[in-house]
């Protein structure tokens, strides 16, 4: 369904329980919130699980122009408002997560919890080329072939070839200058800390982003990588779930 949140159209989808505990999923970059179905479907019996498609993503409009992570958090608040809901937990994948923990840095009186997979809170200089070689891909050929150009699968969805995607990998490569790690460090929200021991990104984005939100919870999974929460939707669905149980004190 499309939402009116700050003055554009997001794509989301709602499945589970109204009355749960709501699940905020937030997908990574050139990703849709159907990357997600494998946990909406082992989750909707307990919770209020909402999924969406970023802006310049999916069935989200295509907003052309420079956006910032606060940006980012200020549109999910705005979608939780349009759904009507107080608090939620936001799991956040790669690109996703630095949009998670801004919001609970931002809105902490949003956020009951944070579940972060494969992702970080900071940006070296060459990974902020590589957003940068993104976004300059974008410029001329979409989002579609910023991600064809690093080998990643063929994006054929709407809106797949308008340079509107620029502004994403623009706003995540602030993260080389602007790092949120410090600030983390003052965070107080139950935080579950995911990574593939095989993810091409490393695990120590996530050790960093463990180490600095205090009493958080580390899971490094042998023989996985980037994709975990696909490759492993039963596992990742069930740390998930006992994560909340004892943090939260919410029962299945």
């Amino acid at each position: 369904m499309l939402l009116a949140v700050n003055g554009y159209s997001l794509n989301a989808e709602c499945d589970g329980e109204e009355d749960g505990p709501a699940l905020v999923f937030i997908h990574g970059l050139g990703a849709t919130l159907e990357t997600w179905q494998g946990q909406a479907d082992r989750l909707n019996s307990r919770y209020r699980v909402i999924r969406y498609d970023l802006r310049c993503h999916g069935l989200s409009d295509p907003v052309d122009e420079p956006c910032s992570l606060s940006d980012l958090g200020d549109e999910l608040t705005g979608l939780l408002d349009a759904l009507s809901v107080e608090r939620a937990t936001l799991v956040g994948h790669s690109a996703g997560g630095v949009v998670a923990m801004q919001t609970a840095l931002d809105h902490p009186d949003r956020v009951d919890a944070l579940v972060l997979i494969g992702t970080s809170s900071e940006c070296n200089d060459e990974a902020a080329a590589w957003y940068s070689r993104a976004a300059d891909k974008a410029e001329t050929g979409g989002r579609s072939a910023a991600l064809e150009s690093f080998g990643m699968p063929l994006d054929d969805s709407p809106g797949a070839r308008d340079p509107s995607f620029r502004h994403l990998p623009r706003a995540v490569m602030t993260l080389n200058r602007e790092p949120l790690t410090e600030r983390l460090r003052g965070l107080d929200v139950p935080t579950l800390v995911i990574v593939g021991e095989r993810d091409f990104l490393g695990v120590g984005g996530s050790v960093i982003i463990s180490r600095a939100i205090a009493g958080s919870e580390l899971e490094i999974v042998p023989e996985r990588g980037h994709g975990i929460y696909k490759d492993d939707p039963e596992w990742v669905c069930a740390r998930i779930d006992a994560f909340l149980q004892t943090r939260l004190g919410r029962t299945s």
